[in-house]
């Protein structure tokens, strides 16, 4: 799961689809509407840009996560604040692909890194293993805010896996939905 020391993470579900069917469901534009009513963690989730080209998918969305953090250090810090955009490139072929949060906001995102890589693969059941890695990490802090560099890089990793963790639940009951209809 997430290193406590490092801003590298990595974590992985278990999906009761094909790879091919659990990145069909990734991947769709109706995925962000159906993340907005049944994520619990989320404000926001909407699809701003999609495009297709040959097994290349390039898709953005914007998201609000519910405020986890009120203050740092001497601070308050705005719902707003925690606002970002996905941008992820991901590979039907190899089923694999990569993203980057971007924070809407500059003082933010001049700031915070969070970029990694998407992996599926078929395990012998059937399934889908998907592992998601990356980092979140603060970079040029201020003076003041240094000391509190390692704690809120903790705190906005544990946070991370809980948004995937919920995120893997709406996955698994939009694939099943989506076999439904």
């Amino acid at each position: 799961m997430f290193s406590r020391a490092k801003p590298h993470f990595s974590v992985v579900h278990t999906f009761r689809a094909a790879p091919d069917v659990v990145a069909d469901a990734m991947l769709d534009p109706a995925l962000p509407s159906f993340l907005r009513e049944h994520h619990e963690l989320l404000e926001e989730a909407s699809a701003e840009a999609h495009h297709e080209e040959g097994a290349l998918v390039r898709r953005r969305v914007r998201y609000r996560p519910r405020p986890f953090l009120e203050r740092l250090g001497p601070k308050k810090i705005p719902p707003e604040y925690l606002a970002y955009i996905e941008e992820t490139t991901f590979d039907r072929a190899s089923l694999t692909g990569s993203f980057e949060n971007r924070a809407l906001r500059a003082a933010v995102r001049k700031h915070l890194i969070n970029r990694g890589t998407v992996t599926l693969r078929a395990t012998a059941e059937g399934r889908t293993e998907r592992r998601i890695e990356g980092v979140i990490e603060l970079v040029g802090l201020p003076p003041l805010l240094r000391p509190l560099r390692a704690w809120v890089q903790r705190l906005l990793r544990v946070e991370a896996e809980r948004l995937i963790d919920v995120e893997a639940r709406c996955l698994e009951a939009f694939i099943a939905r989506r076999a439904a209809v």
